[in-house]
């Protein structure tokens, strides 16, 4: 009966992620301007340091291995703008039930509020990086297509993928203490495995292990369509099914463990 009654409250609780969205919204935006209430420049440092970072890197690699600028200085900027914002995703991911302790403890907050507050903190912050790509484009102009328009769907798919995944990662950091360490490791391997600072097309032999990195192939659907790169439609499949094996999988862990999270953290 217990037992019924905790599933059918931490139903409620992923309900009230769509119904209550504006709460977490908020809170997320709160956070971004507390942190920047006495900076004289606020939130442009957010954008100044990734564009400092995409620049540099940029153009020292592209120079360095003899690319051409005008293709790579746009693919990697659009590259390290969306693939900041999963990695700080996936790592806030890992302590924001236990950083949130006091709160879930004393407050009838949903508990998976503090985990889409994360999110939506760091999706501020990747809107205000995306900038930097919009910045570029005038010094090395790329042409447009309408098909451009489609990276929004790639995001929202990015998002949703985003959303699970988070929720997994969280409440298993928050059981096991050791995970969140690891999850540093693997999100510092998954940089020099995903196609970020390199072309897919480089790869002589094993390209069939590139396919096995799902961060890969929610990186290419927010990437090409802007880039105006070809783009397969296997690769939109396999986005969907990223995303909703995702989302399944963070609803029925957060269903089945939300009454305990409590006492873990």
């Amino acid at each position: 009966m217990a037992s019924s009654r905790d599933a059918d409250r931490a139903v409620r609780d992923l309900h009230n992620v769509v119904v209550r969205a504006t709460t977490w919204s908020s809170l997320a935006s709160a956070d971004i301007r507390s942190k920047y209430r006495l900076s004289t420049f606020g939130s442009l440092w957010i954008t100044t340091t990734t564009g400092a970072m995409a620049l540099g890197i940029g153009l020292f690699y592209g120079q360095f291995f003899g690319q051409d600028m005008h293709n790579y200085l746009p693919y990697f900027t659009a590259n390290i703008v969306t693939w900041t914002f999963i990695s700080s995703v996936l790592s806030d991911a890992s302590g924001s039930l236990v950083g949130a302790g006091n709160l879930i403890g004393s407050s009838q907050m949903p508990i998976v509020f503090h985990i889409l507050r994360m999110l939506q903190r760091n999706f501020i912050i990747f809107l205000h990086n995306a900038i930097v790509l919009a910045a570029v484009w005038p010094f090395v102009r790329w042409p447009l297509y309408s098909s451009a328009l489609l990276s929004l769907a790639g995001l929202i798919l990015l998002y949703l993928f985003l959303i699970g995944m988070s929720v997994v990662v969280a409440i298993i950091c928050a059981r096991y203490r050791d995970i969140p360490p690891l999850i540093q490791v693997i999100i510092q391997f998954l940089f020099f495995l995903t196609p970020i600072i390199w072309y897919p097309e480089q790869i002589k032999t094993g390209a069939e292990i590139l396919k096995l990195n799902p961060v890969t192939c929610m990186l290419m659907i927010v990437r090409d369509p802007i880039l105006g790169r070809p783009m397969e439609i296997q690769t939109w499949i396999i986005a969907i099914g990223l995303s909703a094996t995702s989302l399944i999988a963070g609803s029925l862990m957060y269903v089945r463990y939300r009454r305990r999270i409590a006492f873990w953290v």
